[in-house]
């Protein structure tokens, strides 16, 4: 199912984008008028696909892009009237994936959000022998296929261990993406994240049920750091 929800201050448009996109299969499309409403569809339900017009009432377009680009599995269409280069450049390096110019034809629209759909949906992907890592998205998936969501420290911790291929990394060097001094860093607070990633990635393999570190492929050395110990591939 995809949960769409657009952005656009004109009635007529939106209702018209919102009617559209109903139509397309596995679709559930609200239509909102500005940001207060977007956040207020936020605070209810995830979404995947975000329609978003660039000229809207007080917080604009490009600020709730900027806003929301790092929020995991996110897709951003930008709808505008503004069509030059510069403001197409602008658009996209302020978090839009694909940036359209109005009048939109429906068609068009449609087959973007699903193109964008499939890109962003880990997923439906072919499952591979290795695990998938996912930085953009803080999402990590297992070798059966099965997608996890990750906090942001979590995230951090998991992609220092992708980069090591299977190499100990050490506590002071896991500590420091956390974005304090290692002699500040309070290392309980590494405990309790490197607990919380092992417990979701054994969730997401064959032996959720174990209560066995060995089924993990999060392997502490003592009195070194943790290491992963399975093939990992990361995804920019």
């Amino acid at each position: 199912m995809k949960r769409i929800v657009v952005v656009e201050d004109n009635e007529d448009l939106l209702e018209e984008v919102v009617f559209h996109l109903s139509l397309q299969p596995d679709s559930e499309v609200l239509g909102v008028r500005d940001g207060k409403g977007l956040d207020a569809c936020l605070a209810l339900r995830d979404i995947d696909i975000l329609v978003l017009d660039l000229g809207l009432p007080g917080e604009d377009g490009l600020q709730i892009a900027r806003r929301l680009r790092g929020r995991p599995g996110l897709g951003i269409i930008m709808l505008t009237a503004r069509g030059s280069v510069g403001q197409r450049v602008t658009g996209l390096e302020t978090g839009a994936d694909t940036y359209l110019v109005k009048p939109v034809d429906m068609r068009e629209l449609a087959a973007v959000v699903e193109s964008l759909f499939r890109r962003l949906s880990p997923s439906a992907e072919t499952p591979d022998e290795g695990w998938v890592f996912y930085p953009g998205r803080w999402q990590v998936r297992s070798p059966g296929g099965v997608v996890q969501t990750l906090t942001a420290a979590e995230n951090r911790v998991l992609q220092v261990l992708a980069e090591a291929a299977g190499r100990t990394v050490s506590r002071q060097e896991l500590a420091s993406v956390q974005g304090k001094p290692a002699l500040d860093f309070d290392y309980r607070r590494l405990e309790s994240t490197i607990s919380r990633l092992r417990r979701k990635l054994e969730s997401v393999t064959e032996t959720p049920d174990s209560s066995d570190s060995a089924d993990s492929p999060l392997r502490a050395a003592r009195g070194l750091g943790y290491a992963f110990i399975d093939k990992i591939r990361i995804e920019y």
